[in-house]
């Protein structure tokens, strides 16, 4: 009798031994994916270039730039590299702005091999001219929207 209670005591503490270490490495790696995903997402944004400038230009706006049209109704506008240039409305809505580009830029000579319009929500515009490439984002900002050309 004392062999088999020895046998059964022996079986359980191995059992339990071995669910210890099931329960445990699964534990840890979880752990080991959440600190993960913790120093991505602290690494991710300090890697990512401050776009915040763009969003608040400064300046008086230009009625060109580099041969693109800029909205008469423009309140502040700042070129931030020689292919960047954003600038301010406050008088007229996204799909007026996309629908000024789509219809000037055309005129003169530029197409429109994707568009993606979000209405209210603003929108992405590709023209392409020659060997150009001309990017608009279109984006609300409290109350007024604005314009992100860029030109490459």
């Amino acid at each position: 009798m004392k062999r088999v209670y020895k046998f059964t005591l022996l079986a359980i503490l191995i059992v339990t031994a071995l669910a210890c270490g099931v329960i445990s490495n699964p534990l840890s790696g979880v752990q080991n994916v959440a600190s993960t995903a913790e120093a991505l997402a602290s690494a991710i944004p300090s890697g990512l270039p401050d776009v915040s400038k763009y969003l608040n230009p400064q300046g008086q706006p230009v009625s060109d730039w580099n041969g693109v049209p800029i909205m008469s109704q423009a309140t502040a506008g700042q070129e931030f590299s020689k292919n960047t240039y954003s600038y301010r409305v406050s008088t007229v809505s996204e799909p007026d702005i996309q629908a000024f580009y789509n219809d000037k830029l055309k005129a003169l000579g530029w197409t429109s091999p994707f568009s993606a319009q979000g209405g209210s929500a603003g929108g992405l515009m590709f023209f392409t001219k020659d060997s150009q490439i001309l990017t608009i984002t279109i984006t609300k900002v409290d109350q007024d929207s604005v314009v992100l050309l860029n030109l490459q």
